[in-house]
């Protein structure tokens, strides 16, 4: 009985109560700025006029995102706060999932290659906290993103499985 209750009142937790406090983790996708960082703008332009087709510029931007951030398991624990910040304006480093989805799906929608209904945030309740990842349409092909994951190795194309 109190392993029940325990993991009745982490569902509770990690799926209802972070979901509703922290950014980017609703249930409902946090809206796509309409301007950009200008870094964020010069690489977006220059992906535009070098990607072949619409995979390859998803492949670009997951490329420079996975470069600027890292994930990590610890410190999604350690640096919780980073979840709270404005991921358009984060140092380089550690970024939580949420964070580094936010910043990828800003670059596709912003980069006139895609519309926000191409993009679907997937989220996975059962990691030692929430686990978010995109889905994403181009080219009439289904991408699984997870650019949090890169760290573990899991590439391009993929995301992190069960417990990682």
């Amino acid at each position: 009985m109190p392993f029940l209750f325990i993991v009745l009142l982490y569902i509770f937790f990690v799926w209802g109560v972070l979901r509703l406090i922290v950014p980017h983790l609703g249930f409902n996708k946090s809206p796509v700025p309409t301007t950009l960082p200008p870094e964020l703008t010069e690489k977006i332009a220059a992906y535009n006029t070098v990607a072949v087709d619409d995979v390859d510029f998803v492949r670009l931007a997951y490329t420079y995102v996975t470069e600027k951030y890292t994930g990590s398991r610890i410190k999604t624990i350690t640096q919780f706060w980073k979840a709270f910040q404005n991921p358009l304006i984060a140092p380089l480093g550690f970024l939580p999932c949420t964070g580094q989805n936010y910043i990828l799906r800003a670059m596709l929608v912003t980069s006139g290659r895609f519309v926000d209904a191409d993009i679907i945030v997937k989220t996975t309740p059962l990691n030692f906290f929430v686990h978010q990842y995109l889905k994403i349409t181009a080219d009439g092909k289904e991408l699984l993103v997870d650019p949090w994951a890169h760290f573990l190795g899991i590439p391009f194309g993929k995301r992190m499985a069960f417990f990682g």
